[in-house]
């Protein structure tokens, strides 16, 4: 009777993970199939795009402010503020908003760009700490340049305080410890231009790494890829994340997530919402998540659009200890927004976004490590009671290996084929091979962290952590 009863829990266990395995595989394989579809006909379609139609259309063009914000990054505060001075279109300003930083930040931005302090009344159309001076440049080159001193409240906050500062139609937020690509705003607009019988409410794009790059007074010199292992293996895992995940999720009028690190949004359409929410570490997921949500339920047409054009360019946590900060951040910002809007869970007044987008996140983003973790010890289990069935262990393992191991080479063809970002082979060569070892050194971690994150939302830890920063160029 006992034998029995165990044999048939063995059976029911490992027909829920096959039934899982079989999931994992036949979504991404979807994904795929979606994203090489669009990049080939999105390659066609922006193969010969002219920008400097839009940059020749001046004040005719959609207003856009970039909002940086801010806390403690000494290191790439004034390339980045560079940089973003520097892009290509013929109408915006830059509000970089410093968070109350305890580093030399606000003094380096002040001494570089010639800033002086300047009244100017603020409207609180979102609830903010305090702003405790806003300061313009005494240098005409930098007319466009505000930045803004307030308390500390966190990088939501922060955003918000320079959505309150904003007279622009769009806003664009972007992360300090990055570098965009001079065409970033042309793109962008371009995106929402064209859709003329859409209101495209938020528009992402893809996000590199610049660990290893060269750069020059804010610009982009030379694309290289880093010889650290950990920091190598970020670049395969943004290929993935960007070049499939998002572009898959766009296609379906699914996508939950845009980048903290670069999006653009219809300035409305955020203050309708109320702005980004400063409860939750995750709050460019939650934002644009309740965006979707209150549309969805409004029924009113919108679309939240992706495009694949590597536009930015991010330092990445160099450090182990450092990454596996970020990842239980993310863990929890991911766990807060599944719990404020549960009810997308296979709801159909939702559309897509309930049957598709919340699913895919609560099953195979949040889930995944649980399911995993609980694989293995099952496994062991199996192993101690003499029950395991050796050839079908091995045939899984290997399958599974096999088909995530293409899933990184698929990914690193398509950055290649359709934007060729790395000039040197050898470049190339190091994604594969690093790739062929993530699921004995590097997935391991990312679960591990993802349960840590648990296991910290659970205790209530909010903090962000500490992220430092190297600076770019070295």
């Amino acid at each position: 009777m006992i034998k029995t009863f165990f044999s048939n829990i063995t059976d029911t266990v490992n027909m829920l993970f096959l039934i899982y395995s079989i999931g994992i595989v036949e979504i991404y394989t979807c994904m795929s199939v979606i994203s090489i579809y669009y990049l080939y006909f999105y390659k066609k379609k922006n193969s010969n795009i002219n920008y400097d139609i839009i940059l020749s259309s001046g004040t005719a063009a959609p207003s856009v402010s970039v909002i940086a914000s801010a806390y403690n990054e000494s290191a790439t505060i004034v390339p980045c503020v560079h940089s973003l001075l520097n892009l290509r279109y013929p109408n915006y300003d830059v509000i970089v908003v410093n968070d109350g930083s305890k580093d030399d930040t606000l003094e380096k931005v002040k001494e570089e760009f010639q800033l002086e302090k300047q009244d100017y009344i603020v409207n609180y159309k979102i609830k903010t700490k305090m702003v405790r001076g806003v300061y313009r440049s005494r240098n005409e080159i930098y007319r466009n340049l505000i930045v803004v001193d307030k308390e500390n409240g966190g990088k939501a906050d922060a955003m918000n305080c320079g959505i309150n500062i904003s007279y622009k139609f769009f806003i664009v937020c972007v992360d300090v410890d990055s570098i965009l690509e001079r065409n970033a705003l042309l793109k962008l607009v371009k995106a929402i231009v064209e859709e003329k019988d859409n209101k495209v409410l938020a528009v992402g794009a893809s996000v590199h790494i610049a660990n290893g790059c060269k750069f020059e007074n804010g610009e982009l010199k030379e694309h290289l890829v880093p010889k650290r292992y950990f920091t190598c293996m970020q670049i395969i895992e943004y290929l993935r994340a960007f070049l499939i995940g998002r572009i898959s999720l766009g296609q379906t009028k699914s996508l939950l997530l845009i980048s903290g690190a670069l999006g653009i949004f219809r300035k409305e359409a955020v203050l309708q919402v109320g702005g980004y929410l400063v409860s939750t570490i995750g709050e460019d997921m939650e934002l644009v998540t309740r965006m979707q949500e209150y549309h969805r339920k409004k029924k009113t047409p919108h679309l939240m659009l992706y495009i694949p054009d590597p536009l930015l360019w991010t330092e990445v946590p160099g450090s182990v200890k450092v990454l596996g900060r970020q990842r239980t951040r993310w863990t929890r910002g991911l766990i807060d927004t599944l719990k404020l809007h549960k009810k997308l869970l296979f709801n159909p007044k939702y559309g897509s976004v309930g049957l598709i987008g919340y699913p895919y996140f609560f099953f195979f983003e949040w889930m995944a490590a649980f399911i995993e973790v609980i694989g293995y010890l099952y496994f062991i289990i199996l192993v101690i009671l003499g029950a395991t069935v050796w050839n079908t262990f091995f045939l899984l393992f290997v399958f599974m290996y096999l088909f995530g191991t293409t899933f990184s080479f698929l990914a690193i063809y398509i950055n290649e084929k359709t934007f060729h970002v790395y000039d040197r082979t050898k470049d190339v060569i190091r994604l594969i091979l690093y790739s062929m070892f993530e699921a004995f050194i590097y997935h391991p971690c990312i679960v591990f962290w993802a349960i840590k994150g648990n296991y910290l939302h659970l205790r209530g830890i909010k903090n962000w952590g500490v992220m430092t920063r190297n600076g770019f160029g070295r």
